[in-house]
């Protein structure tokens, strides 16, 4: 499955939620495992709330297993026959083939976002830990932007802790793509994602998931921003516009509207084919902040950077 939005293409900024530190810590020391029964029998013998245990396993995978840049650019098609005469067996049948899987990238410490997913799940399995694989979209470019993908093209996964299901992508965790290497760099927004947030970036394919995050229809979540993980770490909101394709008349200037943006963030844009960074102008107003851009007199791609990080993207429209 491919995907690569944020982690791959914007580097990022420290995100502090709560704090797994000692978690981490221990997991840190843990050797490369090449068996997940054996990563999931030290994960339990070290930890006792599932809490820390789900953590444990995320923190492992995003440290220890490498994207797999080649799979993504150059995929190989996965399909799979099974016979089975009952439902029973069709699922023990599937679940051998998720388990080669795994096993495969506990092996080979690389995969794409599908064994990153599934082998979260089985370390969860394992330790009796409630957990789901959720299939869906991402977005990758601004190009895609308005234009609707009808297969899904990534996986996550969900826990179930304390009765509350937590969000996570180890995937998008793990690090990200910088002139065609695989970067390690591990980002911390990405477990337990804000479900305020999570249909900014992620869109679950299955109807129940997607009403558990709130309501947004396919096509509403396309025609949105590109938003990177360094601005939804923030606790800045963009107010308006909602839509990443802007409009605009000729004598019409960009204008974008900010809850809570920090007079310490410094901010900068850039359009497509421009090499200048430029400083938009600001009129602050108690919370709510205005970001006025000039208009580019073309059709363009706009970028805004908040302390030199590239973090909205939207497409620009002349009409």
């Amino acid at each position: 499955m491919k995907q690569l939005v944020f982690l791959l293409v914007f580097s990022s900024l420290t995100i502090s939620a709560q704090s797994y530190d000692d978690v981490d810590a221990k997991v840190l020391n843990y050797p490369r495992y090449s068996s997940v029964e054996n990563l999931a029998t030290q994960i339990q013998k070290d930890f006792s709330t599932e809490k820390d245990k789900a953590r444990a396993a995320f923190f492992w995978l995003a440290k220890n297993i490498r994207y797999n840049l080649k799979e993504y650019y150059k995929p190989q098609k996965r399909s799979y026959r099974i016979s089975y005469a009952t439902e029973l067996e069709k699922e023990q049948k599937y679940q051998l083939l998720v388990d080669d899987l795994v096993n495969k990238t506990f092996k080979n410490k690389t995969g794409v976002c599908e064994e990153y997913a599934q082998s979260f799940k089985k370390i969860c399995d394992l330790l009796d830990i409630e957990s789901e694989v959720i299939k869906g979209n991402v977005r990758n470019t601004i190009a895609e932007i308005g234009n609707v993908t009808a297969a899904t093209n990534h996986a996550w996964n969900a826990v179930k802790i304390d009765e509350k299901w937590l969000i996570l992508d180890a995937t998008w965790a793990a690090g990200y793509e910088f002139n065609g290497k695989w970067i390690r760099d591990f980002n911390d927004y990405f477990y337990d994602i804000s479900k305020d947030k999570i249909l900014k970036s992620h869109y679950p394919e299955d109807a129940l998931w997607v009403l558990r995050f709130g309501r947004m229809r396919k096509e509403e979540f396309y025609n949105q921003p590109i938003y990177s993980n360094n601005f939804l770490g923030l606790e800045a909101e963009l107010i308006a516009p909602t839509k990443g394709i802007i409009s605009l008349n000729s004598e019409d200037s960009i204008e974008l509207k900010f809850k809570n943006l920090k007079d310490s963030l410094l901010l900068f844009y850039v359009f497509k084919g421009s090499n200048r960074a430029l400083k938009p102008a600001i009129i602050k107003e108690e919370k709510i902040s205005l970001v006025k851009i000039p208009n580019p007199k073309r059709n363009t791609d706009l970028v805004l950077f908040i302390n030199k990080i590239d973090t909205l993207h939207f497409k620009i429209k002349q009409r």
